[in-house]
């Protein structure tokens, strides 16, 4: 007979889950989602790689050891806030001296490391050949107008790593300023500077 097929091939109905089973599996699913949605959160706010900001504090001139100088010492005080929840780890920093769009000297600054949330602060003397200048026609023409406008650029590159490497980006920092040496007394004035950031 038809309807004693299946008694007679043994099959058994399977039994759908429970519904307290059913409650358990779909509450274990929901804390899932939210335990990792609450991580990625964190992830993108805390750990967020932020812009640093780099401050030309400002831009002096070192009195000659001895008179004539040979070479003008030019002082870049450089400061590089963090604003990251992981530290800003630099390489040697590079800054240069500018006049008339010709570079009359550079140097090379210690590489370092900017703790979370704080800031760096770095002093770069950069060396200016006199004997350069000199040759130059409109240095001659300037010191006689009592004036000398110069420029600086100042290049920071590094890395800030998070969550044991898993965010990770690179940070290139570049600070260009103007000022004008005021002859008469080697002061700085009409200092102006524009940053630029990269983050990769």
């Amino acid at each position: 007979m038809l309807r004693s097929t299946s008694a007679a091939m043994g099959t058994t109905a399977v039994k759908p889950p429970s519904p307290r089973l059913r409650c358990a599996l779909l509450s274990c699913g929901i804390a899932s989602i939210l335990a990792a949605a609450a991580l990625l959160a964190v992830t993108l706010t805390v750990f967020r790689v932020r812009e640093p900001v780099m401050t030309m504090n400002s831009i002096s001139l070192k009195d000659p050891a001895s008179p004539p100088a040979l070479t003008l010492a030019v002082v870049a005080d450089v400061s590089v806030r963090n604003p990251n929840a992981a530290s800003l780890r630099y390489g040697a920093t590079e800054t240069s001296v500018w006049y008339r769009g010709r570079r009359v000297g550079e140097a090379r600054g210690p590489p370092g490391d900017a703790p979370a949330r704080r800031t760096v602060r770095a002093n770069v003397t950069v060396g200016v050949a006199v004997a350069a200048l000199l040759g130059d026609p409109a240095f001659a023409a300037d010191v006689a107008a009592g004036a000398v406008a110069v420029a600086t650029a100042t290049t920071v590159r590094g890395r800030v790593a998070a969550l044991g490497g898993l965010v990770r980006r690179r940070v290139t920092l570049e600070m260009n300023c103007t000022a004008t040496i005021a002859v008469a007394d080697l002061s700085i004035t009409d200092q102006s500077c524009l940053q630029r950031v990269w983050l990769r």
